[in-house]
């Protein structure tokens, strides 16, 4: 399968960065929408909506955002915070580990019964709005990271 090299919004950008940059903010408002879904009580539409964004988002992990890391952050590890180039992708990576994190810790207390009783959280709105927060924190984090990464550059 060919994929192109050059990227489509004609900021310089690798392709996949262009697709990843696109898919993420699809998926933020995506997540927007699944809340207004839980606010309408269609919890179903709402879980299948928020699920499949966090699922999406592990892959997008996978094939763009950690192989990039991996290949121009890793390297300049630990004094990545000396520029704006390598500070942006490891706040971004912060921040979307833990979103990442409890989002799959929100479907499994939602979806599973592997959590134990007693890590069980009761305050759904609480949380749920906590995430929606994080992941658009990471989200426009990661927007910088692009913006960092081929934008500043130009």
């Amino acid at each position: 399968m060919w994929i192109p090299e050059e990227g489509f919004l004609g900021t310089g950008a690798p392709f996949a960065a262009d697709v990843n940059l696109v898919v993420q903010v699809a998926m933020g408002v995506t997540l927007l929408v699944g809340a207004q879904l839980a606010r309408r009580k269609r919890y179903r539409a709402h879980g299948i909506a928020q699920t499949t964004v966090l699922l999406l988002n592990l892959v997008m992990i996978a094939l763009v955002m950690w192989p990039s890391t991996r290949q121009q952050v890793m390297p300049a590890f630990p004094q990545v915070f000396d520029r704006w180039y390598f500070a942006a992708p490891s706040i971004h990576a912060m921040l979307g580990i833990v979103a990442e994190g409890l989002g799959l810790f929100i479907v499994l207390v939602a979806g599973t019964k592997v959590v134990p009783e007693g890590m069980r959280f009761r305050n759904w709105k609480r949380w749920m709005r906590v995430e929606l927060g994080l992941w658009w924190v990471a989200v426009l984090s990661g927007v910088g990271t692009y913006c960092a990464w081929y934008l500043a550059a130009r």
